[in-house]
């Protein structure tokens, strides 16, 4: 739903600390391929994956490790386009024997990837608080995008990590997101033609007083059908739709809120506290109590709906 805002320095401090992660940790992927057991188990029964880490020698090459604990969503699918379905039985091998996701979801290492990236709100759902607090074991959860029991091989590639809420990331489960993709956080969200509607029954219902209404979720214009798909499926998978209808307290007060402060109360209240905002769209999140600009929807939740509703009364 909302976009994990990347920038370049970011990106790579993030894999900086990935990478060397990968690289010191016993249960590493640079680590474990370095094992005998490992390479033969490979050698045997994956050969698909022994191609990309090994020379002809045997020897690993560890600037295809590299790369690949550093895939971007189209090198993903094409690794998972190409490769061979994983039954359950291999699947939990090579999780349990070679891409250790729960020994890496433990240290360090994750919670200041985590600080770093600085995604506060779920991006699925941008509902919960996701904060990190390094050093005292609180964090968001990880959402592998393409689930780790089907694709296990993917279980410690950077950007299949989402951080989210529990909520969304107990619903997504094990969503087979390569032939049922939703939004990718890192590339995709919502933005300004996809909003939440207000469907009223009454008067009251529409000026807040009465909860006899129903939240929506509308294309307003796009023309996008892959994009549409995604976002159906994330809004069905997600319950999405659902979950908002629980807000209904929180949507009442808003549309009160909406009426109460329109434009021209707002310029009355900036001409009545001069130098108390320094904007019109300060004074707008002040009275909102959340931000309404686009860039901003990421700092607190509700804000996608929040600014849905608010420039719709």
């Amino acid at each position: 739903m909302i976009k994990i805002q990347l920038t370049d320095s970011t990106k790579k401090k993030i894999e900086d600390i990935f990478i060397k992660d990968m690289q010191k940790q016993s249960t590493g992927l640079f680590q474990v391929l370095q094992r005998d057991k490992v390479k033969l188990l490979l050698e045997e029964r994956y050969e698909f994956l022994y191609n990309i880490f090994y020379d002809d020698t045997g020897k690993v090459l560890k600037e295809n490790v590299k790369e690949f604990l550093l895939s971007d969503r189209q090198k993903m699918k094409e690794l998972m386009i190409k490769s061979p379905t994983v039954n359950e039985k291999d699947s939990k091998i090579l999780q349990n024997e070679i891409f250790r996701y729960d020994t890496f979801s433990k240290r360090n290492s994750a919670y200041e990837i985590l600080e770093k990236l600085q995604v506060n709100v779920c991006p699925y759902c941008n509902r919960q608080y996701t904060f990190t607090l390094v050093g005292d074991s609180v964090r968001p959860q990880f959402d592998h995008y393409y689930p780790k029991s089907k694709y296990p091989y993917l279980a410690i590639s950077l950007y299949n990590l989402i951080p989210c809420c529990g909520i969304c990331n107990l619903a997504k489960e094990t969503l087979d997101t390569l032939k049922k993709p939703i939004l990718y956080p890192y590339e995709e969200e919502f933005g300004e033609e996809i909003k939440f509607v207000v469907q009223e029954d009454t008067l009251r219902a529409m000026q807040g007083f009465s909860d006899e209404f129903s939240i929506k979720i509308k294309a307003t214009f796009t023309e996008d059908n892959e994009l549409m798909k995604k976002i159906n499926t994330q809004v069905e998978e997600l319950k999405l739709e659902r979950l908002y209808n629980k807000h209904k307290d929180y949507i009442q007060d808003l549309v009160k809120n909406s009426y109460i402060n329109s434009q021209e109360r707002i310029d009355e209240l900036l001409k009545k506290f001069p130098g108390l905002y320094n904007s019109k769209e300060e004074m707008q999140r002040v009275l909102m109590m959340n931000y309404v600009e686009k860039e901003d929807w990421g700092k607190r939740p509700l804000a996608k709906l929040t600014a849905d509703i608010y420039n719709s009364v």
